[in-house]
């Protein structure tokens, strides 16, 4: 403190803190030797010698609470301050964040968290291409399409185009599922019934839902409504393709691939059995099997009907952002499986004739942590039934939770992303500055 005239006596120090007058004892200010009050001195560029008083441009508001600091030895904000703007007073004062007291901890770096949000949801906005499309004032027409068939939210006639190609997607599945009820199902040709049988023959497979597989197909109805709903989505899907001016961002979407290899599988499937009875062979038997169960690929068209909803991208963004939480639920999980399993095994090799090999108490012991629980392996033993009981507790306890965080972290991201759409500038500005670049 030598050469600090004001420090070397208890002399009151004047403070004028944006036109507001504070005023404290000098050895109050050495609280904290390594902030810029503690080297106050006449020679300083803030002192003002007609006033005889320290003039210093800030917020007076937040300098009650670092004068306050100085006086108890700690620091303590309100929870109403931003952390970020406390922060910046602070590094301003060269104060050290170590003498933020324990208790002020979450008003001081819960912004930091807030911050890091609102960037990854920013980061995720200017990741999609449509958004820098949807910012041009000249689009010509192929952008436009573009648009029109691949983002909801750009305009009116593409909701509703959105809409139709949901309703179309859900009748599809709809009748998919209808197709496999007896209701909807009518006998094949004699020909049909015994190129099909011949088929079960050559496979040796025995059950019911084979034996009706092969005597019977779906009517005329759903098999139309089907043709109908997968040529407008194949059409759909062509066009996207070719009107689409980055075709490598149109491959980066897993789900059109996988949509794509179903709906490929569903028109082959189709064409083989529309003339099977022309065809007359056990390879066309075969392969119109084949590609009839590989056409179940085609469910992924229904995640389709989670692009115009923001909860679902918010979901993604909550899980990539999740990736510890995940990590330690699978490593616990883990563990206690392997454990429960192996106790379960040890315990119940003699008196359980369903538990033949660790595998299968593994089994049990996932379905048990996980509180499904299906009942096709029960232990028999009293000792068994209470390490059954702590597994169950255990799976209960482990589940809760990083799943508690996830979706904590899921509500927090959702309440931002209404927040930022509601102050669309929040968006804009980044996407504009970056274009500028």
């Amino acid at each position: 403190m030598e050469g600090n005239i004001e420090m070397l006596n208890n002399s009151i120090v004047t403070l004028n803190i944006g036109g507001t007058i504070f005023k404290c004892y000098a050895k109050t200010l050495t609280a904290f030797p390594d902030s810029k009050l503690a080297h106050l001195n006449f020679q300083c560029d803030f002192y003002d010698s007609k006033q005889k008083e320290y003039f210093f441009d800030r917020d007076p508001v937040l300098f009650s609470y670092i004068l306050d600091s100085f006086r108890k030895g700690a620091i303590h904000l309100p929870n109403d301050v931003c952390g970020t703007t406390f922060k910046e007073e602070l590094e301003f004062w060269e104060i050290s964040p170590r003498y933020v007291a324990p208790c002020c901890w979450g008003a001081l770096y819960r912004s930091e968290g807030d911050k890091a949000t609102m960037n990854a949801l920013i980061q995720r906005f200017q990741q999609n291409p449509n958004t820098l499309l949807m910012q041009e004032k000249k689009l010509g027409i192929r952008s436009k399409l573009w648009l029109f068939f691949d983002e909801p939210v750009s305009s009116r006639p593409a909701l509703v185009w959105s809409v139709f190609i949901s309703c179309v997607i859900v009748m599809s599945t709809v009748v998919d599922f209808l197709s496999t009820m007896e209701t909807f199902q009518e006998d094949v040709s004699e020909a049909h019934s015994r190129l099909f049988s011949e088929f079960a023959d050559t496979v040796d497979l025995e059950n019911t839902t084979l034996a009706r597989f092969v005597t019977r197909i779906p009517q005329k109805f759903p098999m139309v409504t089907n043709v109908v709903c997968h040529t407008i989505l194949t059409l759909e899907l062509v066009v996207s393709f070719i009107i689409c001016e980055n075709k490598k961002v149109f491959g980066t979407c897993v789900f059109r691939h996988i949509a794509t290899f179903g709906y490929l599988s569903y028109w082959i499937s189709f064409t083989i059995c529309s003339n099977l009875i022309y065809l007359d062979s056990m390879y066309a038997i075969i392969a119109c099997t084949m590609f009839n169960y590989l056409s179940i690929f085609k469910c992924a068209r229904l995640f389709y009907l989670t692009r115009s909803v923001p909860a679902f991208r918010i979901m993604r963004l909550t899980f990539e952002s999740s990736k510890q939480e995940l990590k330690i639920l699978i490593f616990l999980l883990g563990i206690l499986v392997c454990v429960f399993g192996y106790v379960m095994f040890a315990a119940e090799f003699t008196q359980n004739a369903k538990i033949t090999n660790a595998f299968k108490a593994v089994y049990w012991a996932l379905i048990t942590l996980t509180t499904v629980g299906y009942g096709d392996v029960v232990p028999n033993t009293a000792a068994v039934h209470v390490i059954a009981g702590a597994c169950a507790v255990c799976g209960v306890l482990v589940l809760a939770l990083p799943v508690g965080i996830i979706v904590s972290k899921f509500y927090k991201f959702y309440d931002y992303y209404d927040l930022a759409m509601r102050h669309s500038e929040t968006f804009v500005k980044p996407l504009i500055s970056q274009k500028a670049k």
